[in-house]
């Protein structure tokens, strides 16, 4: 995700919680089932394994500080947040997202913090939580239209496109032609199996936010199922020189040499 800073909530006006798109339990570094990817993909991605590796020690240490900080303040609502950025980062969805219902706890009338609850929720596949989450968001925010792309996300994961259609409706009317908005859009087109049009609407996204990683991965998957590798490569490529750490996108990019054989 255009590498924002991944510091939670901040960056919202370019996607929710960017730190889940590059870090997680779901993003692990030369994935198992690349081992045998082309030397070139390969080395690219040990590259990218000894870099995050370098900051583990780092990382460890910001965990060890924030869990000072909420023990010396139970009520500190921002350290439960941070550490659940930090959890999240170090490969404990679980942990993070306990951290995260600490800080909504502390403070109920803090949007951003449930928002990033429900993207965490979200990411984990806790898909109630995440709903009820982002409704939480919006009663306190009705015009936020983070929590309403959140929710046609959820819409999404439930193969419910219609619901997702009508949340990105209200995403756009309260944030306008936002790269997360368009995004949603496409999703929806191609659950329908509406490749063009979410081709469009993936487009639409990196116009809208071209240093963000997710339009380029999305318009790569239709690119496949159209079988046109040339251009798959190009935009995985280019998502992964902003998310580097995208299992999705590396999984996806050495397929493609076999896909090409296809």
């Amino acid at each position: 995700m255009h590498m924002m800073k991944k510091v939670i909530g901040v960056g919202f006006p370019l996607l929710l919680l960017p730190w889940l798109s590059a870090c997680g339990s779901d993003a692990y570094l030369v994935p198992p089932q690349a081992r045998n990817a082309p030397k070139e993909i390969l080395m690219d991605q040990q590259a990218v394994e000894q870099r995050m590796q370098s900051i583990q020690f780092n990382l460890t240490r910001a965990i060890t500080t924030e869990e000072s900080a909420v023990v010396q303040d139970p009520t500190y609502a921002e350290g439960y947040s941070r550490l659940a950025q930090l959890f999240w980062q170090d490969h404990e969805p679980q942990a993070a997202l306990i951290e995260a219902q600490k800080a909504c706890q502390l403070q109920p009338s803090n949007v951003t913090y449930w928002n990033n609850l429900g993207q965490l929720a979200l990411s984990t596949h806790h898909l109630r939580t995440a709903s009820t989450a982002f409704h939480e968001a919006l009663s306190h925010d009705p015009t936020n239209w983070t929590a309403y792309v959140g929710l046609g996300q959820a819409a999404i994961a439930q193969h419910q496109p219609n619901l997702a259609q009508v949340d990105a409706t209200k995403a756009l009317e309260f944030g306008g032609p936002q790269g997360p908005v368009f995004d949603l859009d496409g999703q929806v087109n191609q659950l329908k199996g509406n490749w063009n049009n979410a081709a469009t609407f993936y487009r639409d996204a990196i116009a809208a936010n071209p240093n963000w990683w997710q339009g380029y991965y999305d318009l790569a998957v239709v690119e496949v199922h159209w079988g046109e590798v040339s251009l798959a490569e190009q935009n995985l490529r280019q998502a992964l020189s902003d998310n580097p750490g995208s299992s999705s996108a590396w999984l996806l990019l050495q397929s493609l040499p076999q896909t090409n054989k296809s």
